[in-house]
């Protein structure tokens, strides 16, 4: 593997850094928070050779499946521009990757707005119609 996923989590921070964007590191992984949710970022081994970028971003937890649902994601998905949005285990997921070996700041930094941009306005919106409670609302009850 040509950059080490150290080397690129360690360059995501610095590049979060440089941005201004508040974050906090949580265990191996680096959180930035946008009202009701948040962008979890975290590089990993990717088919031996490669290092993946991970942006994950809770959306909503303790909500059904159900056809609405599954057609509501599948029309986000037409629509979103970063990501892709998707439930698993009762919980919906906002996900978007990036290749780490050659990793881009403004790239980056554009993902990880993006995703926290729509994460927090969907959970409102999914809430509504599907139930469920938001990270930021999951997150005060434990």
């Amino acid at each position: 593997m040509a950059t080490s996923v150290e080397a690129v989590q360690q360059q995501v921070e610095s590049f979060l850094a440089a941005s201004g964007y508040p974050f906090t590191v949580d265990g191996a992984r680096l959180r930035v928070e946008r009202g009701s949710s948040a962008v979890f970022i975290s590089a990993h081994e990717w088919q031996e050779r490669f290092v993946l970028v991970e942006l994950v971003s809770p959306v909503l937890d303790g909500v059904a499946m159900s056809e609405g649902l599954m057609q509501k994601l599948n029309a986000l998905n037409e629509k979103l521009w970063f990501g892709k949005v998707y439930w698993r285990n009762n919980e919906v997921w906002l996900a978007h990757n990036l290749l780490g070996d050659h990793l881009d700041s403004n790239e980056l930094v554009a993902s990880v707005g993006m995703l926290a941009v729509v994460a927090d306005r969907i959970d409102d919106e999914l809430q509504v119609r599907f139930g469920g409670r938001r990270w930021r609302d999951a997150t005060q009850t434990k």
